[in-house]
């Protein structure tokens, strides 16, 4: 099974910075920036990590079996939604509805997961996805979410963890990067792509493209080594 095309779309300073607390734009702004340029990349659906949601929907402790069962994926209708993907390979978070922001949600998690947790995502409505005995076979998921949902374009958008981890994993098609005139200049601040002690990664430029107040959007394709 293929896995869809993933474009990690992100927006952050001159020097590559992901929180945007003191940074001289509100949420509200940066969020139309953002979505307004995510628009055109025509993804299908987006992913991101459990702490990047785990602010925004309902979470609990997870409650973890000593051994993995595997045990099939279990999809939920579309229903015309955009699809949003949602790594959370312990089980913490908990939603209310299958529906974020009009999206329907999917969420994978390891097959460690208590089936107790499963079972009350499913009665929610949500999709629910196992990344393998610890959650980590992420292309393993996306090619079995891509074929059951029928998709081939997603977006990435953090946090920088989940970038780092996609690149590391070669899973990563293309980069869609958002530059604000801005430097954050906070020493240790997180970036948006942290992958440890990874090798760096050649880049091709595709497009450059100047927006308002001096944006800059770079459009990078992944190099593959031959």
């Amino acid at each position: 099974m293929p896995r869809p095309h993933i474009t990690c779309h992100m927006i952050t300073t001159l020097d590559g910075r992901l929180k945007t607390e003191g940074w001289p734009y509100s949420e509200d702004e940066l969020l139309t920036i953002y979505d307004a340029v995510g628009t055109r990349l025509e993804g299908q659906g987006w992913i991101i990590g459990r702490a990047s949601l785990e602010g925004w929907v309902p979470h609990v402790e997870p409650i973890l079996d000593p051994a993995p069962t595997p045990r099939p994926d279990r999809l939920a209708d579309l229903a015309g939604r955009t699809l949003g993907i949602v790594f959370d390979r312990k089980g913490r978070l908990l939603p209310d509805t299958d529906e974020l922001e009009g999206d329907h949600l999917a969420i994978v998690l390891s097959e460690r997961v208590a089936q107790a947790h499963v079972e009350r995502l499913i009665d929610r409505g949500i999709s629910v996805v196992f990344g393998g005995p610890d959650g980590d076979d992420i292309e393993g998921a996306l090619s079995r979410i891509a074929e059951g949902f029928g998709i081939d374009r997603l977006l990435l958008e953090g946090g920088g963890t989940l970038n780092g981890t996609f690149l590391a994993k070669g899973l990563i098609d293309a980069t869609s990067t958002l530059i604000l005139p801005v430097i954050d200049g906070n020493s240790g601040a997180p970036a948006i792509y942290e992958q440890g002690t990874g090798p760096a990664q050649s880049l091709e430029l595709v497009q450059t493209e100047t927006l308002e107040n001096g944006i800059v959007w770079l459009r990078h394709r992944v190099s593959r080594e031959s």
